[in-house]
């Protein structure tokens, strides 16, 4: 047993690791190029983490120019699709809306369908039948997958609600302020009224 955790210990050492999250920033209009062949798997994530307007546009070429995927003001989406010819994809992303150019910090992540390959030979590489470890090396991989994009899901969200109720509270604390200078204010005002009503001028007496 004991053998067998080192082995898979080892395994897990040996899966190649790929650097696919990208964070930038988004003022007006950027684009990203990935060459990819036919029949590829690939899926793209994004989301705006900051900005006072958290919606952007975005949308996806082929190498001939026809739009394989495109949305307008969308806070998050999950796009999957398949490749249908070789060559440069473009990958676009926009926060520009009826003239006016907002700010934007963008999360997105493009996985490429050789991505998720585990690099071990012997669960894709063979036609042969999987053995036990194999089978269970497989749904680990495949379990690992699944939490890494619930875990950037919720990472998305949870950056979202954050930034929202920092804002939220930096407003509020702003409208305290001035609601207090006002209460003062009136109060100060109230007092020196009041005190003119009462006082009796040297004339008077």
């Amino acid at each position: 047993m004991d053998h067998l955790t080192v082995i898979f210990v080892l395994c897990l050492c040996l899966v190649p690791v790929y650097g696919r999250h990208l964070q930038f920033q988004l003022s007006g209009f950027e684009c990203f190029y990935e060459d990819l062949v036919e029949n590829t798997e690939c899926s793209l994530e994004y989301a705006p983490i900051t900005g006072v307007d958290p919606r952007i546009d975005a949308y996806i070429q082929d190498p001939e120019g026809s739009f394989v995927y495109k949305e307008e003001k969308k806070d998050y989406d999950l796009h999957k699709f398949t490749t249908a010819k070789n060559g440069t994809y473009t990958i676009c992303f926009s926060n520009v809306f009826e003239f006016s150019i907002g700010e934007n910090l963008v999360y997105f992540d493009l996985i490429k369908g050789d991505e998720d390959y585990m690099g071990y030979e012997g669960v894709d590489g063979t036609q042969t039948a999987l053995t036990y470890f194999e089978k269970s090396f497989l749904n680990i991989h495949e379990n690992f997958n699944l939490i890494e994009k619930y875990q950037n899901y919720y990472r998305l969200r949870e950056a979202n609600g954050r930034l929202a109720a920092e804002y939220l509270k930096q407003r509020v604390q702003w409208w305290s302020i001035g609601q207090s200078c006002i209460i003062i204010s009136v109060g100060v005002i109230q007092v020196f009224l009041l005190r003119r009503f009462f006082t009796v001028s040297k004339e008077d007496l």
